[in-house]
């Protein structure tokens, strides 16, 4: 292969910036979602130069070639990238089959169709529990009332984000009435709260599903796990969440620091100890999905300006590789951000009732 057909995947340098600048944003939009942010770039490239070898892969994102080899083979296992061995060589190209929206802003729509089979799963294991409760097995209870107010956020999480987009007064002001008539949960009471076997079990297997649902399957598991407990407990210390999921103290750290910055729990009580108690309400995936929004829709001024330059330039640009694909993600992003927008007018508004 000569020099030339090698370099056939490099942009004039008239696109770079833009190319440098729409792999920024689509990289931090991933790390909003906690999606693996080596594979997030590699399809990031895909999505841009449409086919690429694994040699150009690696000289565009700079990891070793081992690395680049073992997330194609995830990637392509997958119904969104193929892999296509290029006539009379032992050499193949990877490339991005899917629709747009699957590598930027799709979580949400994602979110929405996964709500339904969960809500289903969730409702058999309150009949579970039910049971169990008739047992007076410890923590029966709490996670069926846990799992009531999820199975109720999943209601107004499908009505905002809806076809139709419509969160009325009226839906707002039923949710409100609930979360001010909901019993509230004695602090000290929560932290005492020690599952039996047979309803941690339950626990457990939800949190198996959570991981193993569209919504979360592409995201970082260790994420999903602490979030999934704090739905499920609701009170919980890094000591609890330790003794609970096994990872480690610097880990778990790390994870609730990351919940805390983006606001989707938030500290219950310091004891004269020192010792934290992390809080999280029924809205956490309401609250999870407006972090998602926002970290999308700060990029619009940028955006505006970029596509402002290519349309200045297009006469100069037009001809060069991969422009019309710059284009085309730059304005299908701005449109988003214009509707996404006005889900979290709607989200601000419920969370200022909850």
């Amino acid at each position: 292969m000569s020099e030339e057909e090698e370099q056939s995947h490099l942009f004039d340098e008239k696109l770079r910036i833009y190319e440098n600048k729409l792999v920024e944003i689509l990289l931090d939009i991933g790390q909003s979602k906690r999606a693996n942010p080596k594979m997030s770039a590699i399809a990031c490239y895909l999505l841009i130069h449409g086919k690429l070898t694994q040699k150009e892969i690696k000289e565009l994102t700079g990891f070793s070639m081992g690395t680049v080899s073992t997330y194609l083979s995830v990637m392509t296992g997958t119904e969104h990238f193929q892999k296509q061995r290029i006539d009379r060589t032992h050499t193949f190209t990877y490339s991005f089959s899917g629709k747009l929206e699957v590598l930027t802003t799709r979580a949400i729509e994602i979110a929405v169709s996964s709500l339904g089979s969960i809500e289903i799963y969730l409702k058999n294991k309150i009949e579970t529990l039910k049971k169990l409760i008739g047992q007076s097995k410890k923590g029966a209870k709490h996670l069926s009332q846990r799992i009531d107010e999820l199975i109720e956020s999943f209601e107004i999480y499908k009505k905002i984000f809806s076809s139709d987009g419509i969160l009325s007064e009226e839906i707002q002001k039923q949710y409100s009435t609930k979360s001010s008539e909901r019993s509230k949960y004695v602090h000290n009471d929560m932290k005492e709260i020690r599952f039996d076997e047979e309803v941690y079990l339950i626990e457990s297997d939800i949190i198996n599903q959570l991981l193993a649902s569209p919504m979360f399957s592409t995201r970082d598991p260790m994420f999903i796990k602490i979030l999934g407990y704090f739905m499920t407990r609701k009170y919980l210390t890094q000591e609890t969440l330790n003794e609970i999921t096994g990872l480690s103290s610097g880990k778990i750290s790390e994870e609730v620091n990351q919940l805390l910055e983006n606001k989707l729990i938030y500290k219950e009580e310091t004891s004269p100890k020192g010792k934290i108690t992390y809080g999280a309400d029924s809205l956490i995936l309401i609250r999870l999905s407006r972090h998602i929004i926002n970290r999308i829709t700060k990029w619009g001024k940028e955006l505006e300006i970029m596509k402002l330059e290519l349309e200045n330039n297009k006469s100069e640009l037009e001809n060069l590789e991969a422009f019309a694909q710059i284009y085309k993600i730059c304005d299908y992003i701005l449109g988003v951000i214009s509707e996404y927008s006005e889900y979290v007018k709607k989200i601000d508004k419920l969370i200022e009732l909850y």
